[in-house]
């Protein structure tokens, strides 16, 4: 390409080229900066202002402007200043002979000698010895950079310990006061709690999670007797030292946020302070810290109000630090959110209308911007009622003399579009040719700026029938922009563009060429080895938008060019080809069917290329070949040879990642290459017999995979057509996996409890019963598994295993194991036990539960309640019914035993009964709820939180089950009962009684006709009323 063509499109204009002269000595802050700087900022504060005080003395500044601007006009007939002279060097000499006794080294030493001259008689010197030594204070704000008066140990390599806790040199520097004196030696009460304030927080800080809780604990009782100028004198330092460790940054930000609610409106003269030091943690790379930051601002700013956070951080507005104006944009962010909107948004507009400062209104468009983030959340509730004025405020700044402040504004209203959309395009009417202008005007960043904002109003006009004119018109003119731009070597250029190219409304029937003017130029520019090789937000941001365009305009013709780049030298290109590929194929399976046979089969082929071709396996090119095969369907069918001979080609292959990935593979293309076949499934049971042989895999990781794939080929099988499977039989598969069953990988458990519970639910009667029991006694190692799908399958495998052989043997198998002391291992043993009463009927399974019941071990009894709760939580109202009456005296004995967790247990059990039969029993089953409420509300006072939770929930239940009438009247004794403890629990009980029954129970209340003593008549005659 020419010098010249690169030089117009890519150079600023001359007209320009002059702007930004202040903003461009500015070096510009990258993103490793932030964390550099976060911390540098000094807490300087000898003197704590009010906001009365930090009035009064703008007011006295501007006086003093006033009465100079008046004596200047008065004296404005003066005569001229003397012109400036050369000094000559005799005058010079003169100058330095008449100041020379100003020299610090010629001053008179004031020794002993010479005060005995100075002084009349009748003076003694005083003897410093003997007078009391006072030990010295610390500062409050600002600690000592370098402590002195420690001992030389502090200073060696071994670090200083308080009371067992080790120091690290940063905390030396400030909490040099606990090493140096003890508590008692201190006369001041302010220097006895700063002590005491010192090793609490050193204790929250460095101390053990014991120390920790103790410590956390007094602080919160003890914030308002410190006061805030200790508090903050010794946290707010720490905040800012900037090799903190994330776990203590978190800890005295707890600090802070607990000073700070409960202060209230004392923390006003350390508003600045406290968010100059908490305000560098909104950008920490931690969320909790975010988080933690956002709630001591937003609380700061409820107590301390609006008027005193403007002007604590007023000074940092037009700071000369870019990095403090954008803390103190998300502050206000903060605060606008906290405070609303309508309370800030006159200062804000303020702010950006500043003619004196362009850092200023920098800072007043970042505002904007961060309010976007915390209050537009997508939706826009709360900015769409305020949108026409921040655009009102917001236009002439599009406008602006620097382009600092333009690239902002385009940026504000790309967000405020997309935060208020769909709607809301109303009020950007007024900026629309502003910013097409833009376009015209602008190169580079300031050019990216207005492709992004051009952009989102154009989504918005697209959503809005009335502006179909305007959508078309300014979309031609924008992508005859992105068109150009495409060849941009500028990485914010290429990622501006492809935002962009996500939201816009581009059509068929808007731009007839689409492929000349749009397909073919983003290929050629954006699917480059150089982009492949560029950050993964740029590959998934260009996978993203060929997939758009591609939906929007032609897949077929996408799909026809993404095929070469399957097959380039590049594997970063041929990967993300494959991702958009497997991407489209996913999404929109029918528009593969218009494929022409020979796009196919090159489609296919670019596939398996891909797929043999990497070196770093990912699994994205095994969900591209899935994707593909189940979008094409049953026009995969000439190509399964070509899919099988790689699939079997590199099961053989000596590296176990690529054997991994070919078994993956065969799992999950299985049902298709089994309805593609004509064979009677001859092909199936070839790759069957091949996987069976491969069972003696030595890496775990493929072993699973390969059961995976075994599986998934069994399950293509009818039931008749797997009963009659001779090469391997099920009877000899199944003793094959009883082995691998111990192998102790998660993977490969998993997958063969799948496949042993897949055998015993489709032909279990193939199998011994021997060697169901056998298999029933290696499930039970199953359950002690750290990872919940293996217990989840191991619990099914049993009641599959159950209904095939009978529960008899099975169960007896599972009580046995509840006498275990492992309490996980007997929770999924009766959870296995619920799982064989739900499979097979439960009166099959009660009568052994009630029996093991008696046996008299506490483990074994709450296994068998946890089984019971298990059961009626599976089973339905209907079929709990009829087991009502012969399992209440067991839970009436587990409802009066001694033993909490029994009764928390139990409690349970009664819940799920009552839920269940809430709507299908009658009267003689409503007494046996109401028994159970008799045994269930003693219970309403105990204090263990998990118990009480139980309780609350079973008394709950037994409300709908026996009716509120009826509920009611035990509840009204308890709701006013003189004992505060006994009222709270029973008040609990009311509050979600009156939530879930509040229209039943009005015909249940009391009635107070009148009072004693009392002439007022309280009938309520509505109560009276019957429809």
């Amino acid at each position: 390409m020419p010098k010249k063509i690169l030089s117009e499109n890519y150079t600023q204009q001359a007209q320009l080229s002059h702007e930004d002269t202040y903003f461009e000595k500015q070096p510009q802050i990258i993103k490793h900066d932030y964390r550099q700087r976060a911390y540098t900022r000094q807490l300087i504060f000898q003197k704590e202002e009010t906001y009365k005080d930090k009035m009064e003395a703008i007011s006295n500044l501007r006086e003093k402007k006033r009465l100079k601007r008046q004596h200047n006009d008065y004296s404005g007939n003066d005569e001229p200043l003397p012109k400036r002279q050369v000094l000559t060097d005799a005058m010079i000499d003169f100058t330095s002979k008449k100041g020379g006794t100003s020299d610090s080294s010629k001053t008179l030493a004031l020794t002993d000698h010479i005060l005995e001259r100075l002084l009349p008689a009748g003076y003694i010197k005083a003897n410093l010895a003997n007078e009391k030594k006072h030990v010295a204070t610390v500062q409050v704000y600002v600690p000592p950079p370098e402590v002195t008066g420690l001992d030389l140990q502090l200073s060696r390599d071994t670090a200083p310990e308080y009371q067992g806790i080790p120091l690290k040199k940063e905390d030396v520097k400030h909490f040099s006061l606990l090493l140096q004196t003890d508590i008692e030696d201190l006369e001041l009460l302010q220097d006895k709690k700063r002590y005491k304030l010192m090793d609490i927080v050193l204790k929250a800080k460095r101390g053990s999670p014991q120390m920790r809780k103790k410590a956390m604990r007094w602080f919160s009782s003890h914030v308002s007797e410190v006061g805030p100028e200790v508090i903050f004198g010794v946290i707010l330092p720490l905040m800012l030292e900037p090799d903190l460790e994330d776990m203590e940054r978190h800890i005295l930000a707890k600090l802070i946020d607990r000073a700070v609610h409960q202060l209230g409106s004392e923390i006003k003269p350390y508003t600045h302070k406290i968010v100059a030091a908490v305000s560098p943690l909104l950008m920490d790379e931690d969320i909790l810290l975010r988080l933690e930051a956002r709630d001591i601002i937003a609380a700061v700013s409820r107590s301390a109000g609006l008027a005193n956070i403007i002007t604590s951080l007023r000074p940092d507005l037009d700071h000369s630090d870019e990095f403090v104006r954008n803390l103190t944009a998300r502050v206000f962010g903060i605060v606008a959110k906290t405070l609303g909107l309508l309370k800030v948004l006159p200062f804000v507009k303020a702010v950006i209308k500043s003619k004196k400062s362009p850092q200023a209104r920098h800072t007043g468009i970042r505002i904007i911007h961060n309010l976007c983030f915390t209050l537009g959340g997508g939706n826009g509730a709360s900015i769409l009622p305020y949108l026409p004025q921040l655009v009102e405020v917001l236009h002439p700044a599009l406008e602006d003399d620097l382009l600092q402040v333009r690239v902002a504004t385009a940026n504000t209203f790309s967000l405020l579009a997309d935060s208020v959309y769909p709607y809301g395009i109303d009020s950007f009417e007024s900026i629309l040719e502003t910013a097409r202008s833009g376009l015209k005007q602008h190169r580079g960043r300031g050019l990216a700026a207005f492709i992004r904002a051009l952009g989102s109003l154009i989504a918005l006009m697209n959503h809005n029938p009335s502006y179909e004119e305007y959508t078309n018109f300014y979309l031609h003119d924008l992508l005859h922009v992105l068109t150009r731009e495409f060849r941009s070597p500028d990485d914010d250029m290429k990622r501006a563009i492809l935002r962009t190219l996500l939201r816009l409304p581009v059509s068929r029937s808007s731009i007839p060429d689409y492929v000349e003017s749009i397909l073919q130029p983003f290929f050629l520019n954006f699917w480059t080895r150089k982009v492949a090789s560029d950050s993964a937000q740029l590959c998934r941001l260009v996978i993203d938008a060929t997939c758009e365009l591609a939906q929007r305009l032609s897949i077929t013709e996408a799909v026809e060019m993404l095929i070469p780049f399957a097959k380039n030298a590049n594997e970063n290109l041929r990967r993300m080809s494959v991702e958009a590929l497997s991407k489209l194929a996913a999404s929109s399976p029918r528009a593969f069917l218009e494929l022409s046979d020979r796009t196919e089969t090159t489609l296919l082929d670019a596939a398996l290329y891909a797929f043999q071709e990497q070196s770093q396996p990912k699994r994205i090119y095994q969900s591209a070949i899935f994707s593909i095969c189940k979008a094409l369907q049953s026009r995969i069918k000439p190509h399964v040879t070509v899919l099988l001979s790689t699939v079997l080609f590199r099961m053989k292959n000596q590296e176990p990642e690529v054997r991994l990935q070919a078994a993956d593979l065969v799992a999950s293309i299985a049902q298709f290459l089994s309805d593609c076949t004509d064979d009677d499934g001859l092909t199936m049971r070839k790759l069957v017999l091949f996987l069976y042989e491969s069972l003696g895999e030595v890496y775990p990781e493929v072993l699973g995979s390969i059961i995976g794939a075994l599986h998934s080929c069994i399950g293509t099988f009818r039931k008749d057509t797997l009963q009659n499977l001779d090469n391997p039989s099920i009877s000899t598969l199944l003793p094959t996996l009883t082995p691998i069953l111990k192998n102790r990988h998660e993977k490969v458990q998993e997958n063969c409890i799948k496949l042993v519970g897949f055998i015993a639910r489709t032909c279990a009667e193939s199998i011994n019963s021997k060697e169901w029991m056998r298999v029933s006694f290696d499930l039970l190692d199953m359950l002690k598994s750290q990872r919940k799908q293996i217990r989840v399958a191991a619990n099914a495998t049993f009641g599959h295993i159950a209904n095939a052989i009978g529960p008899q043997d099975v169960l007896a198998t599972l009580l046995n194991n509840l006498r275990v002391q492992e309490r996980q291992l007997r929770v999924c043993t009766a959870v296995a036990i619920g799982i064989v009463a739900d499979t097979c009927v439960p009166f099959t399974v009660l009568p052994a539960l009630m029996n093991e019941y008696s046996f008299p071990d506490k483990n074994v009894q709450n296994g068998i309640l946890k089984s019971l709760s298990f059961m009626f939580e599976y089973l339905e109202g209907s079929m709990s019914r009829d087991y009502l009456f012969a399992i209440t005296p067991l839970l009436q004995n587990a409802l009066t035993d001694r033993d909490q967790v029994h009764r928390q247990i139990a409690a349970v059990v009664v819940r799920h009964l009552a839920l269940n039969c809430a709507s299908v029993v009658d009267d003689d089953y409503g007494e046996t709820f109401l028994h159970f409420l008799n045994l269930v509300l003693p219970n309403l006072y105990e204090s263990s939180p998990h118990v009480i939770i139980r309780i609350i929930e079973c008394i709950d239940a037994l409300r709908i089950s026996v009716g509120p009438g009826i509920f009611m009247n035990y509840i009204w004794p308890g709701l006013f009962h003189a004992a505060r403890k006994v009222r709270t629990p029973f008040w609990r009980v009311y509050d979600a009684a009156y939530i879930q029954h509040s229209d039943a129970m009005v015909p249940y209340y009391p009635r107070i006709e009148s009072l004693p003593d009392k002439s007022v008549s309280y009938t309520v005659h509505e109560l009276d009323v019957w429809i």
